[in-house]
């Protein structure tokens, strides 16, 4: 029986503990920000097979925090607020999407 209630015991702080360091909407809001930067930074304008694409990504190289901050106003970011994780949908337009989990301060995405 004190086995039981050890588990259970654990359990229950482990519960507490997910339901206290799930990230916050500002937190996947900052998550997708740097994920924005990190993306202009590797995207390499030469490599482009079509010229349009090529100058839009030299100019977000140039500006990379404004280029950011206009393609973050084109996402949709559907935030869920869960007892032990959160979860938010991101969306551009109606073909690119994601899903994201996060828990324990950590946000994993799968992109579809």
């Amino acid at each position: 029986m004190k086995g039981l209630a050890g588990l259970i015991a654990v359990l229950v702080l482990g519960a507490l503990v997910m339901a206290f360091t799930k990230p916050t909407e500002a937190d996947f809001k900052a998550a997708l920000e740097a994920r924005l930067l990190a993306r202009i930074d590797a995207a390499d304008p030469e490599a482009a097979a079509d010229p349009v694409e090529a100058i839009l990504l030299a100019t977000c190289k140039l500006g990379r925090v404004q280029c950011a901050q206009l393609i973050r106003s084109l996402i949709a970011l559907d935030y869920e607020d869960k007892v032990l994780f959160s979860r938010a949908e991101v969306r551009l337009g109606d073909t690119d999407s994601a899903t994201c989990i996060g828990a324990f301060t950590r946000i994993f995405c799968t992109e579809r």
